[in-house]
C-alpha cells in the first residue's frame, strides 16, 4: 500500500497509453485535415520543388511531431513536478481536445472570436471530464491511434504522383519533310528555337485603348511585340487557377479542375516532347511538369558574338540588365519554410474566424502564403545572315537552373521574378543551337510593388474597407497598372535584346498569361467566379497572346477564336517535333480553328464563352471611367475629380484648411528613396484622415512633396464632420528622388467656373 506522500512511479506502460491518446487526438485535429488538403492539392509540393522521399518525410512529421511534442512535454514536466503528473496529462489532453473541437466546429460562429474560442474551450472541458471519469472513453481514444496509419496510407496514395514521379525518356517523334511551298515559315524547322514567357494575373484589357488597340504610350513593350508578331487578340484562357491553366497550355489539353500540376498527371507535355530534341532552359513555378533530371540545369551556349554581332556601342539608351546569380543549391524550398506554411494552413483549420482573418491568405493553393550585361534597348533591327544558326557550335555548358520556387517569390516579391525573365532572354539571344526557353513568372501578379521606372514600393496590407467601394478597388487597380507597366519594361527589353541578336529570325517568341483578374466592385478578384456576371468572366479569362513566328517580317492582328490550349500544337507545328499525341488544341500557324465557343473552368464549375473581341474592348471602356485607357503611364496616378493636378507645382489660392487633420504611415520612407534599379520608392502610401467639418463630394486631398502634387486622396470626398477614415494614394513615382523631402496634405475642389480651389492643411497629427 502506497503512503499518501509517496510520489507515483513512472510506468513505461502509462507513457505508451498516453502517447497513443496524443497520436489519436493530434491526428484528428492536425494531421488528417492537413494531409488531406495537401494530398488533394499536390501543387503545393510542385511549387516547393518537393518529390520523392521528402514528401513522405513531410507526412511523417505532420503525423508524429505533434504527439511527440506533447508526450515529451509530459515526460519532462513530470520529471520536474512528479506530484502533479496526472494534472499535467489532463491539461495536455484538454488542449488537444480543444483543437479537435475547434476543427469540428470551424464553420460555426456565434459571435466574436473570443466567444467562439470560449465555446470550444468549454466543450473541451466537458470532454476532458469524461476522459478522466470514463474508462471507456480513455480506451476508445487509445484504440483510435491506428487512425494515424490509415491517414498515412491515404496521404501516400493521394500524393503518389509526387512521391513516385515517372521515369524520364526521350520521346520518339515523326520526321516530317518540309515542303517550302507549303510552309508559312522562312526558317527551317530544324533551326527553330522557342522562347515562351507565361505571365501571371495579366488580363488583356488593361493593355487596350478604348478603340481596342494597344496603348503604345503606356505599354510600349507590348506594342513593339505586336508590331513584330501575330497578336491573337480574341484568345480565351482555360482556368482562373494557375495550376489548371499552365498545364493546359503545356499539354494542349482542356484542363480538369483539381488535377495536380505534376509530371505523373501530365506525362505528355512540352518538356517531355522536346527533351532530347532541343536544348533545355525551363523555369516553372507552381507547376512541376518538367522532369527534374531534365530541368535542374539550363543550357548555356554561344555568346556575345551572337547576341551582339556588330558590337553595338552604348548610345546612352542602354538599359542595365542584372543577371540572376546562379546558385549550386538544390531547387527546393527549405523544410523549415515549408513547415511554416503548413502552420499557416493549420491555423486556418483550427482558429476561429476572427483570428483566421489575421493569417496570411491561402487562396493560391500552392504555398508561399524573393555578371551584369549591357543590353541595347533601341528598336533598330540588325540585319541577320541568311543562315542564322552559327555553322560551328560551341560545347554545350549546363549550369544550375535559377530557383523559381514560390518560397523565393514570397521572400523577394515580384522583384525576384525580373531576373528570371532577363536570364532566359539573355540565354535565348546568345544560344548557338535550337533551344526551348520557357519561363512562367509571377508578373504582374500580386503583391503589386514594382513601378514603371523599375523601382519597388512597399506592399501595403490587405485593404480592410469593403470591396464594394469603388475608390478601394480603384486603388488596387492603380497598383496593378503600375506593376503591369513595369512588366512592359521587361517585355520591351526582351524585344530589343532579341532583335539585336542573330537568333531573332529563327526564334519562335510566345508571350501570354495563364489568366487575368477582375476589379469589378463586390466581386472576388478571381478566387470565386461569378458565372452570372459576364463582365468578370471577360476580365478573368481574356489574356494576351503574341506569337512571333520564325522568319516573320511584320506584325499582324488575328481575331481567330483561339484558346490557350492552341499554343502547344502551334509550337509542334512550328518546330515539326511531333510525337503524334492527341490534343484538344488547334495549330494556329496553318489554320484558324472553327469554334463558336471556348471552354473555361473554375474550382466548382465550367462554362462556354461565345463572346468576341468586342467584349474585351468594352472592358477597356468600362475601366476607362476610373483611369484613362488612352492615357500615359503618369495618368495611372491621376484618378478622381482633380487628378489633372498630379504632377503640377501648387500654390494655395484660398485660406488654409484648419478643420482637417491627418497622419501618414511610415513618413520616414520619403527620406530613404533610392534611385537605382529595383531601389525603394514609396509609390503607394496609406494614412488616416479626421474631419471637423463636412467635406463635399468633389473635395479631395492632394499629397504634396516639395510643393508638387504627387497623388490624389479621394477618401476625403464626402467625409463627415467628426469622422475618421483610412486612405491610400498611388503616387507619381518618377517625381520622387533621393534626398530629404517635405510631405504635406493639401485639399482641392472645383468652384462653379471649374477652377481648382487649393488649400493647405494647417494642422497635422
Amino acid at each position: 500500500m502506497r503512503a499518501d506522500n509517496e510520489v507515483p512511479r513512472l510506468v513505461p506502460g502509462d507513457w505508451a497509453r498516453h502517447g497513443a491518446v496524443y497520436v489519436a487526438l493530434a491526428t484528428v485535429s492536425i494531421a488528417q485535415p492537413l494531409l488531406q488538403l495537401y494530398g488533394e492539392n499536390v501543387a503545393v509540393f510542385a511549387a516547393a520543388g518537393f518529390e520523392g522521399a521528402i514528401v513522405l518525410w513531410f507526412g511523417a512529421i505532420a503525423l508524429l511531431l505533434p504527439p511527440l511534442v506533447l508526450l515529451s512535454i509530459e515526460i519532462i514536466a513530470t520529471m520536474i513536478f512528479p506530484r502533479v503528473r496526472t494534472r499535467i496529462h489532463t491539461v495536455l489532453v484538454w488542449l488537444s481536445l480543444w483543437l479537435v473541437a475547434s476543427v469540428v466546429l470551424r464553420s460555426v460562429s456565434i459571435g466574436p472570436w473570443v466567444i467562439d474560442s470560449l465555446l470550444t474551450a468549454g466543450i473541451a472541458v466537458g470532454l476532458t471530464y469524461l476522459y478522466q471519469r470514463q474508462l471507456t472513453m480513455r480506451t476508445w481514444l487509445t484504440m483510435l491511434s491506428p487512425l494515424a496509419l490509415v491517414v498515412a496510407i491515404v496521404f501516400a496514395s493521394s500524393a503518389s504522383s509526387v512521391i513516385w514521379p515517372p521515369a524520364v525518356t526521350v520521346v520518339d517523334v515523326s520526321s516530317k519533310k518540309v515542303d517550302p511551298a507549303d510552309s508559312l515559315l522562312r526558317i527551317s524547322p530544324k533551326d527553330v528555337s522557342v522562347l515562351w514567357i507565361v505571365l501571371d494575373e495579366a488580363p488583356l484589357w488593361p493593355l487596350l485603348r478604348t478603340d481596342g488597340t494597344i496603348n503604345k504610350n503606356r505599354f510600349p513593350g507590348f506594342a513593339a511585340l505586336a508590331e513584330s508578331s501575330t497578336w491573337y487578340r480574341n484568345v480565351v484562357g482555360t482556368s482562373q487557377t494557375t495550376t489548371d491553366a499552365v498545364p493546359a497550355m503545356l499539354t494542349g489539353k482542356w484542363p480538369k479542375s483539381g488535377v495536380g500540376p505534376v509530371l505523373a498527371n501530365h506525362p505528355n507535355n512540352l518538356f517531355t516532347l522536346m527533351n532530347g530534341h532541343l536544348a533545355m532552359d525551363a523555369h516553372e513555378v507552381a507547376t512541376a511538369l518538367c522532369p527534374k533530371k531534365v530541368c535542374r540545369t539550363v543550357s548555356v551556349t554561344g555568346g556575345e558574338s551572337i547576341s551582339d554581332p556588330l558590337g553595338t556601342v552604348d548610345t546612352g539608351t542602354t538599359t542595365t540588365t542584372v543577371m540572376p546569380k546562379v546558385e549550386d543549391a538544390d531547387q527546393r524550398v527549405s523544410m523549415t519554410s515549408f513547415l511554416r506554411d503548413a502552420l499557416v494552413v493549420v491555423g486556418h483549420k483550427v482558429l476561429p474566424a476572427g483570428l483566421r482573418d489575421a493569417l496570411p491568405p491561402i487562396d493560391e493553393g500552392w504555398g508561399g502564403f524573393g555578371a551584369v550585361d549591357d543590353l541595347d534597348t533601341g528598336t533598330s533591327e540588325v540585319e541577320a545572315s541568311e543562315t542564322t544558326t552559327p555553322k560551328v557550335l560551341t560545347a554545350e555548358d549546363q549550369i544550375p537552373a535559377q530557383s523559381t520556387t514560390v518560397s523565393q517569390w514570397q521572400k523577394g516579391g515580384p522583384m525576384s521574378q525580373v531576373p528570371v525573365v532577363e536570364g532566359v532572354v539573355t540565354r535565348a539571344s546568345r544560344a548557338d543551337r535550337p533551344t526551348l526557353h520557357f519561363a512562367h513568372v509571377l508578373l504582374p501578379h500580386r503583391p503589386w510593388m514594382l513601378t514603371p521606372d523599375m523601382r519597388r514600393s512597399r506592399a501595403l496590407p490587405t485593404e480592410k474597407r469593403s470591396n464594394t467601394i469603388i475608390d478601394r478597388v480603384r486603388d488596387e487597380y492603380q497598383a496593378h497598372l503600375l506593376q503591369y507597366a513595369a512588366t512592359d519594361t521587361v517585355i520591351e527589353n526582351m524585344v530589343a535584346t532579341m532583335k539585336k541578336s542573330k537568333n531573332w529570325n529563327r526564334t519562335m517568341i510566345i508571350v501570354t498569361a495563364d489568366h487575368g483578374l477582375t476589379f469589378v466592385p463586390g466581386e472576388s478578384k478571381r478566387k470565386t467566379v461569378n458565372a452570372k456576371n459576364q463582365a468578370t468572366l471577360e476580365d478573368i479569362y481574356r489574356v494576351p497572346l503574341f506569337i512571333k513566328y520564325p522568319g516573320q517580317q511584320a506584325g499582324t492582328v488575328d481575331d481567330c477564336t483561339a484558346s490557350s490550349v492552341d499554343i502547344f500544337p502551334t509550337v509542334v507545328a512550328t518546330t515539326r517535333i511531333d510525337a503524334g499525341w492527341k490534343v484538344d488544341g488547334a495549330d494556329l500557324l496553318n489554320a484558324c480553328p472553327s469554334r463558336t465557343s471556348r471552354a473555361i473552368i473554375w474550382a466548382d464549375g465550367k462554362a462556354q464563352m461565345t463572346s468576341t473581341f468586342s467584349a474585351v474592348q468594352k472592358r477597356a471602356q468600362y475601366y476607362d471611367s476610373w483611369i484613362p485607357s488612352d492615357g500615359s503611364v503618369d495618368d495611372i496616378t491621376r484618378a478622381g475629380v482633380n487628378g489633372e493636378l498630379v504632377g503640377t507645382t501648387l500654390s494655395a489660392n484660398a485660406e488654409n484648411e484648419t478643420e482637417l487633420s491627418w497622419s501618414l504611415d511610415r513618413p520616414e520612407d520619403f527620406q530613404n528613396i533610392g534611385s537605382e534599379r529595383l531601389g525603394f520608392v514609396p509609390a503607394q502610401v496609406q494614412g488616416r484622415l479626421t474631419a471637423r467639418r463636412d467635406f463635399g463630394p468633389d473635395e479631395e486631398g492632394l499629397l504634396v512633396v516639395d510643393g508638387v502634387a504627387v497623388g490624389i486622396i479621394s477618401e476625403l470626398a464626402g467625409l463627415r464632420s467628426g469622422t475618421s477614415t483610412t486612405f491610400r494614394s498611388t503616387l507619381l513615382s518618377r517625381l520622387l528622388t533621393p534626398g530629404r523631402h517635405e510631405i504635406a496634405l493639401w485639399t482641392t475642389s472645383k468652384d462653379p467656373s471649374g477652377s481648382s480651389v487649393i488649400r493647405m492643411v494647417a494642422k497635422t497629427k
